[in-house]
C-alpha cells in the first residue's frame, strides 16, 4: 500500500513543470486558434504537456511496486526520448499542412506544433527561462511581426497559359507580352504546344511578379485580345 501511495503522489516541483506546460503550451495554441487554424489551443497543450510528461517520466525517481532482482537494471537515455517525441510530433506537423492550387497554408501552424513539442522537453528538463524565452519571442513573431507580411510583396510564379487558332499565335503572342510588360510582369521563359487536329496552339508564358492580386488584372486583359480562345494561371 504504500508502495502504491508513492507511485501517486506528485512533488511540487512536477506540478509546477505540468502547470508550466499548460500556460505556455496555452499560450501558442491560443494565437492558433484565433486566426482559425487547424490545430488550435487543445492540440498544442495537449502536445507540449504530453513532451513535459514523457521528460518527468523518464527522469522520475519514484520506486516499482515491486523489488527488482539484483542483476536487473533500469536505464531509460533522454536522448532517444526527445528523438522521439520530436520524430513522432512531425508527423502530426505534416496533418496540418494543406495545398489548395498554388496556395500553401498550415506551415506556420506545423512550426507551431514542433516548437510546443519542444517546449515540453525544455520544460520536463527544468530550463524555466529558456522557456519562457523563447515562448515569448514566438509569441512577438507569431503576433508582432505579422504586420509585416502585408507590407511586403514576396516574389511569385506563375504560369500563363493562353490557348488560341494557330494563325493568331503569333499576333497573340505579341500581345501577351506587351501585357505582361505593362504591369512589370517578368516573363521567365516561354513553352509552346501545337494541336494539328484541333487547329490550336498553346502558348505558356512562366512569369514572376511581387503582388499575386496582379493576376486578376493580367488575365483579365490577355482574356480580352482578340483570337484568344481561353486564358488561365497554373
Amino acid at each position: 500500500m504504500g508502495n502504491l501511495t508513492n507511485l501517486l503522489m506528485l512533488d511540487g516541483e512536477t506540478c509546477t513543470r505540468l502547470m508550466l506546460a499548460f500556460v505556455l503550451g496555452s499560450a501558442i495554441g491560443l494565437e492558433r486558434e484565433i486566426h482559425g487554424r487547424p490545430a488550435g489551443l487543445r492540440t498544442h497543450i495537449l502536445v507540449c504537456v504530453s513532451a513535459t510528461m514523457i521528460m518527468l517520466a523518464s527522469k522520475s525517481h519514484m520506486q516499482l511496486p515491486y523489488p527488482l532482482p539484483a542483476d536487473i537494471r533500469i536505464t531509460i537515455d533522454p536522448g532517444r526520448l526527445v528523438a522521439g517525441i520530436m520524430t513522432g510530433i512531425g508527423f502530426l506537423g505534416g496533418g496540418a499542412i494543406l495545398r489548395l492550387g498554388d496556395l500553401i497554408r498550415g506551415i506556420t501552424t506545423a512550426a507551431c506544433i514542433w516548437f510546443v513539442a519542444a517546449l515540453g522537453i525544455v520544460i520536463g528538463e527544468g530550463f524555466y527561462a529558456l522557456a519562457l524565452l523563447s515562448t515569448g519571442s514566438i509569441l512577438i513573431v507569431l503576433i508582432t511581426l505579422q504586420w509585416l507580411e502585408h507590407h511586403f510583396h514576396p516574389v511569385v510564379y506563375h504560369a500563363v497559359q493562353v490557348t488560341v487558332p494557330i494563325e493568331k499565335a503569333e499576333d497573340v503572342e505579341s500581345s501577351c507580352q506587351a501585357i505582361l510588360k505593362k504591369e512589370q510582369v517578368r516573363i521567365q521563359n516561354k513553352a509552346y504546344s501545337i494541336s494539328q487536329e484541333t487547329g490550336q496552339s498553346e502558348i505558356t508564358f512562366n512569369v514572376r511578379m511581387r503582388d499575386r492580386m496582379q493576376s486578376s488584372a493580367v488575365i483579365h486583359d490577355i482574356a480580352k485580345i482578340s483570337g484568344v480562345l481561353e486564358a488561365s494561371w497554373q
